[in-house]
């Protein structure tokens, strides 16, 4: 790994702009309350765009990100399609600007290879914006584990689960190939892995993975998806530990919950719906120590107080992500999520498919820190995405049944939704 060399900011504010005016609504209206100046917003939708210039008469409205990076911005948060994140932090690195990257860090490992060389050279910061790690709870069991509450972790749990019906997922996939009609089981696994590596301060090192198709029957949001409903992914964590997790799971019953069995004592955050804000801590008798109980549940506040954490999405861990990201800018320190956790907890989900596709045997997570490991893979581009497909010969199917092909009843379906939203069919194909 090359030692990054950065500097404190020395200006009075941090221009920031944002790439994508959907997802990244949520990054304009939390950048003056973690201390950064929105400037200037991108998107490719002139309609979006439009109402984005309305909505912020003073800041500038680009329709070229190329353009948006040369206009004297500091830092660029990405909120674009989750699987195009990578060539878009590269070039804003290139261009010497700041990089809060959201969703999946690459989509092949080659890409990542790229990432982490650029983010070394660049001298800038790269944060991985997995907001998760930030619900107050997590930052709470991150507190707890780092005093030794309950030892040194040796089993874990992370599970992301969304459902959705078959309308709300064609309305979040328009087009036929849209990312989430294509993407496999395991390849968004941040939102599961993601709170059990900023907890423990460990990392993946090996993964076995299983996919479950969707059933045939029952509305389980399918619509024009081809990958499957859920995966299961076992990892080997750096200190030998075990987690498990699942990916972006479209199983019944909405929530996000996690668990971490130590040598002596458990922390785990009450399963509900939502965010799951309440923190289980338990010590069997033999282990408590003086000031302890054997059980214990509370609502943790946040570690810092801001008004903006109550309107935040993602029980306010959306203001924290944009906060850490400004403090690292002004204090020239790498954060936490740096680039290498980034792709740490992205590449399981690429290493889980081909696992899943194997017969659920396992594969190494490269650890891209080291040069010598990403030469190994830096032309590697094994992908299930479409416009992929050129890069490699037999590239892998999304589903463990191979390329799904939806029925053209569906496909009727769902050109009917994208129409009713505004969007023109031929720009969709």
């Amino acid at each position: 790994m090359c030692a990054l060399k950065l500097k404190p900011h020395r200006g009075k504010e941090i221009k920031l702009g944002v790439m994508g005016s959907r997802r990244g609504r949520t990054f304009m209206k939390n950048a003056a309350p973690a201390g950064l100046k929105l400037v200037a917003i991108c998107d490719n939708n002139s309609t979006r765009l439009d109402s984005m210039r309305r909505e912020y008469p003073g800041v500038k409205a680009y329709d070229d990100y190329e353009r948006m990076l040369k206009s004297g911005i500091d830092a660029v948060v990405l909120a674009n399609f989750a699987h195009e994140h990578a060539p878009f932090a590269i070039m804003a690195l290139q261009h010497g600007v700041h990089v809060m990257s959201e969703s999946v860090a690459c989509r092949t490992l080659a890409q990542g290879v790229e990432l982490a060389r650029t983010v070394e050279n660049s001298g800038r910061i790269y944060m991985y914006a997995e907001n998760y790690c930030y619900i107050p709870v997590i930052q709470e069991m991150r507190r707890r584990y780092r005093q030794g509450a309950i030892g040194t972790a040796l089993f874990c749990q992370g599970e992301y689960i969304h459902p959705m019906s078959t309308a709300q997922t064609l309305a979040l996939t328009p087009g036929h190939d849209h990312w989430r009609n294509w993407r496999a089981s395991t390849f968004y696994s941040t939102h599961a892995m993601g709170p059990i590596m900023y907890i423990t301060g460990e990392r993946p090192v090996a993964v076995n993975a299983r996919s479950v198709p969707f059933p045939s029957q029952d509305d389980c949001g399918q619509g024009l998806r081809r990958g499957d409903i859920f995966a299961a992914l076992m990892c080997m964590m750096s200190n030998q530990s075990t987690c498990i997790t699942t990916g972006w799971s479209g199983l019944p019953g909405h929530g996000n919950w996690y668990r971490v069995h130590g040598s002596r004592g458990l922390m785990e955050n009450i399963r509900e719906r939502g965010m799951g804000q309440y923190l289980r801590m338990v010590h069997e008798p033999w282990q408590m120590r003086a000031d302890e109980q054997h059980e214990v549940v509370y609502d943790p506040p946040p570690p810092i107080q801001n008004a903006a954490i109550q309107y935040s999405g993602h029980g306010g861990s959306d203001f924290f992500t944009s906060y850490y990201f400004a403090e690292a800018i002004r204090k020239g320190r790498q954060p936490f999520l740096n680039v290498y956790r980034g792709l740490d907890m992205t590449i399981i989900g690429i290493q889980g498919w081909k696992s899943c596709l194997d017969n659920g045997n396992g594969y190494e997570i490269p650890d891209f820190r080291k040069e010598s490991v990403r030469k190994q893979h830096e032309n590697d581009h094994f992908s299930v995405f479409p416009q992929d497909r050129c890069l490699a010969p037999n590239q892998p199917p999304p589903s463990v049944n191979g390329f799904n092909e939806p029925s053209a009843a569906m496909k009727k379906s769902a050109e009917k939704t994208w129409k009713q939203m505004g969007f023109k069919l031929n720009e969709l194909k």
